[in-house]
């Protein structure tokens, strides 16, 4: 089995700037039959002849072109597929923080760091300098049918801690449930799971 084609035929499947993560070449290899031994050497062949380029450990990408050059690795892209979602769109992760305010209208505040509470988080916290990113445990695991329900509840527990600069916040939170479709009762569910007591505290006076 000829490694080269193998990875040649794996990095034609992807667009200009997208991601490549070696992890994943290497599965391909593998499920083709393949052997990955040789995978780092060919890899830096390519990088050499300017077809591959490499900007996060483990993970590399075909440099694009426009009129003002050559374009790098999409870090959107990268910071979606490492936190928020794999490829086949299964939800890991969620926006949370002053970032999640801002897209929600509650501030103006546009933050340079960006906080994602994410399963790829095996401790309580930790930044990821390269991509600005600080990722967060999350208290249950993040599945694609309660990622808005705990993304809700961090905007409650965390309305005391980020300035508000609106007045109607409980109306914009009732468009919120409304607009996601999501159930009263399963967010006092998660609420109670996840034991947070401030979110359940603020529910009480929304229900009002």
């Amino acid at each position: 089995m000829n490694i080269s084609k193998l990875v040649l035929k794996y990095i034609e499947g992807y667009q200009d700037t997208e991601p490549i993560f070696i992890e994943d070449m290497k599965k391909y290899i593998i499920e083709k039959g393949g052997k990955q031994n040789n995978v780092y050497v060919i890899l830096n062949r390519l990088k050499m002849k300017g077809i591959m380029k490499s900007a996060y450990r483990g993970i590399y990408y075909k440099p694009g072109r426009c009129v003002f050059g050559e374009t790098g690795l999409d870090y959107t892209r990268l910071i979606e597929l490492k936190y928020l979602k794999d490829r086949e769109g299964n939800i890991k992760g969620y926006i949370t923080g002053a970032k999640l305010f801002n897209w929600i209208g509650f501030t103006t505040l546009v933050p340079n760091v960006t906080e994602i509470v994410t399963n790829e988080c095996k401790y309580y916290k930790k930044y990821d300098e390269k991509l600005r990113t600080y990722i967060i445990k999350p208290k249950i695991q993040i599945t694609n049918e309660n990622h808005q329900y705990l993304q809700f509840l961090d905007i409650l527990e965390n309305k005391d801690n980020i300035h508000i600069e609106i007045d109607n916040e409980n109306q914009i939170l009732c468009h919120i449930i409304k607009e996601c479709n999501l159930d009263f009762k399963k967010i006092i569910k998660y609420a109670k799971e996840t034991n947070n007591k401030k979110a359940l505290e603020k529910l009480l006076l929304l229900e009002k």
